[in-house]
């Protein structure tokens, strides 16, 4: 380690004592506790308010305390009985309190929703009424079981205020309809009823009327094909949320009814169409709405209507474009007829390209042109929700009709161009997804080639991602791939495992291309040996990656490769043996494992013997230790079943330190805090790192956390050194935890360990930690309990990082200077896998300077996004991070290792790493003083 000096800038490098914040969050849970309110003493004082202001601020406080003791029905009764007497401002705050029993303390629903019929019988107040439906429909939704006659006289009640004169009062009403009409009375009379304000003169209503029909639809209700013709009027009307509304009920009429056909408007022939295909024209003349908001929704809409007629469908990219009154050709179907012909305009002859179609001035009609562009104008459009939307859904109509993606490629390459970051990755991902259907031209790699040198990182794999899915169709294009590929590489070196992948990729879809140009790509000239090539080359690399991927698929290749290029095939099939496939190269054979059922039945082996020495101690933690070590091997060279290797490692890492302290406990010496520590440290690690858990699994793990807990506890109090206070919490809160857990799995049980340390604390009334020590160390002392067997899960997957960037052997050549004080920024790129959405907040980088002064830093969310798999969806559970740190300290004598690991933070002091620790060089130089 190397020396340090005394800092003379202490603030900068102040050890993080997380220790300390311990008790503060001890005293937010004791006023939690004390949070909890009665409700009988706001109730005294409501009875003796003198204005309604003062009613009025004490209802807010009602409303703003999340818990009451003492909250009942008979409490409930004293805000109706005071709702007959106060001002209309005050009944609508306490029909409000009313819904928020329901929801957050979990009032009998069906008690309150007749408490307010009967308020509402002589209601004449509009606001009070429009409030009285929100709270019904509030309470409707907080989940709790309601009885049908309930259900049956709110129905009743809103068909009653139907005819009121008020539109607020008619729209409230309509969505209590919709929202509470059962199946047989919706089919019935509910939705004609409903369906007639349709019509009304107000937009609000006219827009909650459709809304309600849908939510009727969703419910399995039948939704009829004469409302086809009625809501398609309203695709025009003057507001937007009518608008909306009417979009949305005329895409699920088409997709209830496809087949259905309806005669077509302003037709004398009467011409009969498909619903569906009427339907598509509809939502694609909405691409032309005057709202945002509705242009993107009807964009969304067009990639869900899957069973379309080809000649519409094609109509959405057929967008005409005319010049004095001719038709004049596309840049793409001017480009395509270039590369299809081999001719160029020599322009030698004036106007030789100008258009030559003639069109018929009487013929041509720019009032509605139904589908014709759609999509191509979704695509042009100035909003960005509307150019994604049209992006996605040309992709989602393209994974389904190969002759449609054919088409829509040329408009997806032109989205490559586009100004706004997201929607070019999302161009480059739809063509990832639809890369089975297309094979690319010259014209268009072009454009796509362009892109790589994005300063998006993001945009440069996209890309990578999307070459090495997709087929180029001559030797021209996959030479213009590998050349702009290799010089963006040099450009941008840190994407070089993105293109070593890319290649892999390129190199196996093009094996014939390939063998076509070895010759030219190895340099290999007939006559004359070349100069060997440095195989750390990245530019290099890439080529003998594609080429050796192509000779997976083409054997022959192999004849054709120097002797050079096969002792580097050796070196480089070592290092990334993820790159390069196995290729019967002579005096290379290929070491190969037993296998998944190998695995297992290792496995299964392994805990069998460890089970038959149960009794046998010694022998027992000697197996213990040694199985700790095979199974760290196994899930190193098994990916497959890493994720249950580790786990049963760290459950039988944990039984043997619990044995070995329960030895130090019979035996009265202290064990060590060290000891502890680790105990603790695995109990997180298989309560927060391990995923596709069964319940059996949990249990396993809550069962060995009690036990773990529990002697932690009893070892403390013993110890006499330290308080005993947090480890008898954490044993309340893991005893607590497995009771909520049984609760939720009646079938499971207990081990006799578990049942008699849960007994025992259910019968304890002042759980102080001396008590719950003296009365648990029996059950700990005593060996008659027999450790739990595992059940084998071959699911099981871990959370692991791996961290790309800095890589540690360029770490060690580059030093990091930093004047002694100020702070430098280290670029982190990592992979983390297994990762839930839930845990994305825990996420932490490590710091580890060599004076043992430990930082821990949280990155920015938006730093932390999904990978893209190779099909251009996102991965589950997998997460890339991009982000920087700061490193400062104070004066070195010389240049030392700072540690930079990924962890999960699962308490203020606990943070598990989730890989090793990278060590990159680290100088703070003195400040220099001028010349």
């Amino acid at each position: 380690m190397a020396l340090v000096q005394k800092r003379p800038y202490p603030e900068t490098s102040k050890t993080l004592q997380i220790e300390n914040l311990e008790p503060p969050k001890k005293k937010i849970k004791i006023q939690l506790k004390g949070s909890e309110r009665s409700f009988a003493a706001l109730l005294k004082r409501l009875e003796s308010t003198s204005s309604s202001n003062e009613t009025l601020q004490i209802l807010t406080e009602i409303s703003d305390t999340p818990n009451f003791y003492d909250l009942s029905l008979d409490a409930v009764k004293f805000l109706v009985n005071m709702f007959r007497k106060e001002k209309d401002f005050i009944r609508v705050k306490i029909l409000y309190l009313m819904s928020d029993f329901a929801i957050d303390h979990t009032i009998d629903a069906c008690s309150l929703l007749e408490d307010i019929l009967i308020l509402m019988k002589s209601e004449e107040s509009s606001k009070v009424i429009c409030q009285s439906f929100n709270s019904i429909f509030n309470i409707g939704q907080s989940g709790q079981v309601i009885a049908q006659a309930v259900y049956l006289r709110i129905i009743e009640f809103a068909k009653q205020k139907l005819s009121s004169s008020n539109y607020n009062v008619q729209r409230h009403a309509i969505r209590i309809i919709g929202a509470f009409a059962s199946r047989e009375d919706a089919e019935k009379e509910l939705m004609l009823l409903v369906s007639h304000y349709m019509d009304s003169p107000d937009a609000r209503t006219r827009a909650q009327a459709i809304n309600s029909i849908l939510c009727m639809g969703n419910r399995a209700i039948q939704l009829s094909q004469s409302l086809y013709s009625r809501v398609e009027k309203h695709l025009k009307d003057d507001y937007e949320c009518v608008r909306k509304e009417a979009l949305q009920l005329v895409f699920e009429i088409s997709q209830r009814h496809p087949e259905f056909t309806v005669k077509l408007q302003d037709n004398d022939n009467e011409m009969r169409i498909r619903l569906i295909d009427d339907a598509f024209g509809k939502v694609c003349s909405a691409i032309s709405d005057l709202s945002m908001q509705v242009r993107a929704q009807a964009a969304e809409l067009l990639g869900q209507m899957k069973l379309v007629n080809n000649e519409f469908l094609f109509q959405t990219l057929d967008k005409k474009l005319m010049s004095n009154m001719r038709r004049k050709k596309t840049s793409h179907e001017r480009a395509f007829e270039n590369f299809t012909s081999g001719e160029w305009s020599s322009g030698r002859k004036w106007a030789d390209d100008a258009p030559q179609e003639l069109i018929n001035t009487e013929s041509i009609s720019l009032i509605d042109s139904g589908a014709c562009g759609a999509l191509v104008q979704g695509l042009e459009d100035e909003f960005l929700e509307v150019r994604m939307a049209s992006v996605n859904s040309m992709c989602n109509l393209s994974l389904n009709n190969p002759p449609f993606a054919e088409i829509s490629l040329d408009f997806l390459v032109d989205m490559f161009n586009d100004e706004i970051e997201d929607v070019r990755l999302q161009a480059i991902y739809s063509l990832t997804k639809i890369s089975e259907h297309i094979i690319l031209r010259e014209d268009q790699l072009e454009i796509m080639l362009g892109s790589l040198e994005d300063y998006s990182v993001e945009v440069r794999e996209g890309l990578h991602l999307m070459l090495g899915a997709c087929r180029v169709s001559t030797r021209a294009c996959l030479t213009l791939v590998v050349q702009k590929l290799l010089d963006v590489l040099s450009k941008y070196p840190q994407d070089k495992l993105s293109a070593y992948g890319c290649m892999n990729k390129v190199g196996s879809k093009h094996p014939e291309l390939c063998m076509s140009l070895t010759p030219q790509l190895i340099q290999d000239h007939p006559f004359f040996d070349s100069a060997e090539k440095d195989v750390e080359d990245p530019a290099y690399v890439c080529v003998l990656i594609m080429l050796f991927n192509a000779a997976k698929n083409m054997p022959p290749m192999l004849s054709l490769f120097p002797d050079i290029i096969l002792k580097h095939y050796a070196y480089l099939r070592d290092t990334m043996p993820n790159f390069v496939p196995y290729l019967p190269v002579r005096n290379q054979t290929e070491m190969t494992l037993v296998g998944t059922t190998g695995s297992q039945q290792f496995l299964r082996t392994l805990l069998s013997n460890i089970e038959a020495t149960y009794f046998i101690k010694t022998a027992r933690q000697s197996l213990l230790q040694a199985a700790q070590e095979n199974l760290g091997r196994l899930a190193s060279i098994d990916p497959e079943l890493s994720g249950t290797a580790n786990f049963t490692r760290d459950y039988l890492g944990a039984e043997l330190l619990m044995e070995q302290l329960q030895i130090n406990l019979m035996t009265h010496r202290v064990p060590s805090k060290e000891s502890l520590n680790q105990l603790i440290n695995k109990c997180l690690r298989l309560q927060n790192l391990f995923n596709n858990l069964t319940p059996e699994d949990h249990m396993l793990v809550k069962q060995i956390c009690v036990r773990a807990s529990a002697l932690n506890l009893v070892l403390v109090v013993k110890d006499k050194s330290q308080s005993a206070l947090l480890p008898c919490q954490l044993l309340l809160h893991v005893a607590s935890d497995v009771l909520e857990f049984l609760k939720q799995n009646p079938n499971l049980s207990t081990d006799l360990f578990t049942k008699s340390i849960l007994s025992y604390l259910e019968t304890v009334s002042d759980p102080k930690p001396g008590r719950v020590s003296r009365g648990i160390l029996p059950v700990v002392q005593s060996s008659n309990y027999l450790p739990n067997s595992l059940s084998l899960n071959f699911n099981i997957k871990m959370c692991t990082a791996r961290i790309i960037e800095p890589d540690e052997a360029m770490s060690n050549e580059n030093v990091i200077k930093v004047t002694a004080g100020l702070i430098a920024a280290l670029p982190i790129h990592a992979e983390i896998e297994q990762l839930q959405e839930c845990q994305r907040e825990n996420l932490r980088i490590k710091i580890k300077y060599p004076d043992q002064n430990i930082h821990v830093v949280m990155p920015r969310l938006r730093d932390l996004k999904r990978i893209i798999g190779e099909n251009g969806s996102e991965m589950l559970n997998s997460w890339r991070l991009r982000t920087n740190i700061l490193l400062s300290h104070g004066i070195w004598t010389e240049p030392s290792q700072v540690d930079i690991s990924i962890c999960l933070s699962v308490k203020p002091s606990n943070e598990l790493e989730l890989c090793k620790p990278v060590k990159v060089i680290f100088s703070p130089k003195p400040i220099r003083k001028g010349i």
